[in-house]
């Protein structure tokens, strides 16, 4: 997704690193606007490194919010994958994941027994699938599709315990699929062949 600060008319922005951006887990990015950054107060204090005469957190950005030694392999991992999008193309790389949606979405619907949770369409939809599977717990489904196939997938309330309530699949949750920058349409169909392997019994 591309975006300015600017023209959304954001005074906070948050997007974790080991997402989308393709850095490693415990980065990611905040923006703070001007405007707001006074009535915010850090979480953690000390540490800082340029002011360490004082006994107080800089209010300077991003001093402000950044208590402690930075994460640099963290950030330099960070920097590398957005270096790699970037080289890539936003535009090519959405346009790929929708390519490989478009046939994940048509193959899990010819599957009986799958239900599908968001849009059916590829266009204008993330390239997040959550789905369940008649007669599987999700937890189950996703260690048959790793044990026989080799195939990573996340089942469970992916952090998200409300929206899981207000689709009815609280507590089980559900199989999340996450096609990425480096998924193939081998793979996809890998997929799509496991499951309907299983859904045959």
């Amino acid at each position: 997704m591309r975006g300015d600060v600017r023209t959304l008319g954001c005074q906070l922005l948050a997007a974790p690193g080991h997402k989308g951006l393709l850095g490693p887990l415990g980065t990611g990015v905040l923006y703070v606007a001007p405007a707001v950054a006074g009535q915010l107060a850090p979480l953690r204090r000390g540490g800082t490194g340029t002011r360490s005469d004082e006994e107080t957190q800089p209010d300077s950005l991003p001093e402000k919010f950044e208590a402690g030694n930075l994460n640099l392999p963290g950030i330099a991992g960070l920097d590398a994958g957005v270096r790699h999008l970037a080289a890539a193309g936003v535009e090519a790389t959405r346009q790929h994941l929708e390519r490989l949606l478009a046939p994940l979405l048509a193959g899990l619907a010819e599957i009986p027994g799958v239900r599908l949770y968001g849009p059916h369409q590829a266009a204008g939809r993330g390239a997040v699938v959550s789905l369940n599977l008649a007669g599987f717990e999700p937890q189950e489904l996703a260690s048959l599709l790793d044990a026989q196939w080799s195939i990573q997938t996340r089942a469970g309330l992916h952090c998200a315990p409300r929206m899981h309530a207000a689709l009815a699949t609280a507590p089980r949750g559900t199989l999340r699929v996450s096609l990425g920058h480096f998924t193939t349409r081998d793979e996809i169909d890998a997929l799509l062949a496991a499951l309907a392997d299983v859904a045959a019994g």
